[in-house]
C-alpha cells in the first residue's frame, strides 16, 4: 500500500526546529499499543505513529488549532496519509497489517517514544461509552460492559497496560480483562500494580507525582471547553528502568532554559508547500499543507532527544465532537478526576 501525504501541518504548542522526513515504506508494527484496534504502525525511528482514523476523528485533530487548550494535553498531530485502494500494508518486516476499512490514516506524536524501558496504561474515560450514532444492539453491548466494570461506578476503567519487569528483563502485559476484573474497592490494585515496585519508593513518589500534575492537565483543559469525548482514553506513560529516570532526573535539573526561537520553513526541504485558508467550525484560519510522493514531511521537537520521566496525554477521538452551548464533558471529566483521585491516594500511603 502507498501512504501519500495530504491535509494539514499544524505545530501544536511546540517549538519546531529542522523538518524530518519519515519513510512511510519503512514503518514498523506499533509496539506500545496496550488497548484500541489493531493496524497502528510507527515510523523506523519510533517518533511517529500512523493510525488508521475515520473521518470524524480526522476533523477533530484538524480542529485542535481552534482550541488550544485541548491541542496541549493531546499527541502533536502532523497530518493526514490517504490510504490507497488495497486492503493491507506489508511493513518493513514483512508482518501485513489490516486497515480496518479506513481511507485515512493520521500521523501523530509517539508518547511513548524516548524512554529505555516505558511502562505504559490506556485508561477509557466515561460512563456512556457511545455516540448518538451508536446502534441500539452497541449502544446495549457497551452499556452491559460499564454496568459491569469502573466505567459505570467510576467513569474509568484500565484498558489494557504493560509494564516492565526488571528482575525478568521482559514486559508484563495486562489486557481488557484485567481492567474489567476490578470494582469500585479493587480498582486501585490495578494502579499499584501500574507504578513498578523495582523503581523503589523515592522514584514511585516522584512518577505518581508527576503522572497526578499530567492528569490535572488534562482535567483544566476539558474544563475549558464544551465537548463530548465518547469512549476517550488517558494515555500514561513513564520510564521504569531505575537507572534510566535518574539520568532523566539529573538532565532536568541540568538543562537550560527553553527559547522559543520560530520554526525555520525552508522550502529547499520540501517538494512541495502549500498555504491556503480554510474553514474550521465556522472560522478562518490558515493551514499549511506539505506533499511528497512517498514520504510525510514533519516537524522534528527541538527537545526530541531529551529524556523524561513521564508523559500523559488524553488520546483516542474517534467518537469526539465540539459542543458549544452543551457545558463541560462530564462524562469524561469524571473519570480524570477519579483516576487522579486514585493516585493520590496511592501516594498519600507509600
Amino acid at each position: 500500500m502507498v501512504f501519500t501525504t495530504t491535509g494539514a501541518y499544524f505545530t501544536l504548542n511546540t517549538t519546531m526546529s529542522a523538518p524530518l522526513a519519515i519513510n512511510i515504506s519503512a514503518a514498523v508494527s506499533f509496539d506500545n499499543k496496550v488497548a484500541g484496534h489493531d493496524g497502528v504502525l510507527q515510523d523506523p525511528s519510533g517518533a511517529v505513529v500512523i493510525k488508521p482514523a475515520a473521518e470524524l476523528e480526522i476533523e477533530f485533530y484538524e480542529s485542535l488549532i481552534l482550541h488550544p487548550s485541548v491541542a496541549s494535553v493531546v499527541p502533536k498531530f502532523y497530518g493526514v496519509l490517504e490510504l490507497n485502494e488495497q486492503s493491507a500494508i506489508t511493513d518493513a518486516s514483512g508482518e501485513v497489517h489490516r486497515t480496518t476499512g479506513a481511507e485515512r490514516a493520521i500521523a501523530l506524536e509517539n508518547v511513548a517514544a524516548g524512554f529505555s524501558k516505558p511502562s505504559v496504561i490506556d485508561v477509557k474515560l466515561g460512563r456512556q461509552l457511545w455516540d448518538e450514532q451508536a446502534s441500539i444492539e452497541k449502544r446495549k453491548r457497551l452499556d452491559d460492559v460499564a454496568a459491569k466494570t469502573t466505567s459505570g461506578s467510576l467513569c474509568m476503567r484500565i484498558a489494557g497496560m504493560k509494564t516492565w519487569d526488571q528482575d525478568k528483563e521482559d514486559y508484563v502485559v495486562y489486557d481488557k480483562y484485567y481492567g474489567r476484573s476490578f470494582d469500585i474497592k479493587t480498582v486501585k490494585e490495578g494502579i499499584d500494580t501500574f507504578i513498578v515496585k523495582a523503581l523503589g519508593t523515592d522514584r514511585r513518589k516522584e512518577v505518581i507525582r508527576r503522572l497526578i500534575t499530567g492528569i490535572s492537565q488534562i482535567a483544566e483543559a476539558l474544563e475549558k471547553e464544551e465537548s463530548r469525548m465518547y469512549s476517550a482514553s488517558i494515555l500514561a506513560v513513564y520510564e521504569s528502568d531505575p537507572t534510566a529516570i535518574d539520568e532523566a532526573l539529573k538532565e532536568e535539573r541540568e538543562r537550560p532554559e527553553k527559547s522559543h526561537d520560530s520554526y525555520d520553513e525552508s522550502e529547499e526541504e520540501f517538494d512541495e508547500m502549500v498555504s491556503e485558508t480554510v474553514e474550521i467550525d465556522g472560522q478562518i484560519v490558515e493551514q499549511v499543507s506539505m506533499f511528497s510522493a512517498r514520504e510525510i514531511v514533519v516537524g522534528e521537537d527541538e527537545d526530541a532527544d531529551e529524556k523524561s520521566v513521564c508523559r500523559v496525554k488524553l488520546i483516542d477521538f474517534a467518537h469526539a465532537t465540539w459542543t458549544p452551548g452543551e457545558g463541560m464533558d462530564m462524562n469524561a471529566l469524571e473519570g480524570v478526576y477519579n483516576l487522579r483521585r486514585l493516585f493520590e491516594e496511592l501516594l498519600s500511603e507509600l
